[in-house]
């Protein structure tokens, strides 16, 4: 069973706080949620932070082959150097990786039974901190 955890980005602050959603609101269709808070454990002390808007990303439950945890939003590239990035989202249910010109796949497909990806690919950084790495593919 998938490991169920997430991150986001602390107003105000460098760097993810990873914990638990909290305030959960809904728009009035009952068609859209999102949170505004996180709260985690530091030191001990169980605190609850603001997060900055749409930074909140659960974690996919995969490690890429470097051994990084993988969450939505990430970016990923081949090792060989030879390939486009791609994007982590949560997409129809599963997570996928997107490439610039479209969806690519199902994560859950791409790998065995195990936690890992079958294929050589890592995380090099994030759509949050560093949107040029996903911009500025081509």
């Amino acid at each position: 069973m998938r490991e169920i955890k997430f991150r986001a980005k602390i107003k105000g602050h460098i760097g993810f706080v990873y914990g638990v959603p909290h305030n959960v609101y809904e728009d009035k269709d009952f068609q859209n949620k999102w949170f505004d808070s996180i709260q985690y454990c530091e030191g001990g002390e169980f605190l609850k932070e603001y997060i900055e808007e749409n930074t909140l990303a659960q974690y996919t439950g995969i490690k890429d082959y470097s051994d990084k945890e993988i969450y939505e939003g990430d970016i990923l590239s081949p090792i060989s150097s030879e390939g486009y990035p791609y994007l982590v989202k949560f997409d129809e249910g599963e997570f996928c990786l997107y490439s610039k010109i479209g969806r690519w796949g199902s994560i859950s497909k791409m790998r065995p039974t195990c936690d890992k990806l079958n294929i050589k690919i890592n995380v090099i950084g994030n759509i949050y901190e560093n949107p040029e790495l996903w911009q500025d593919a081509s």
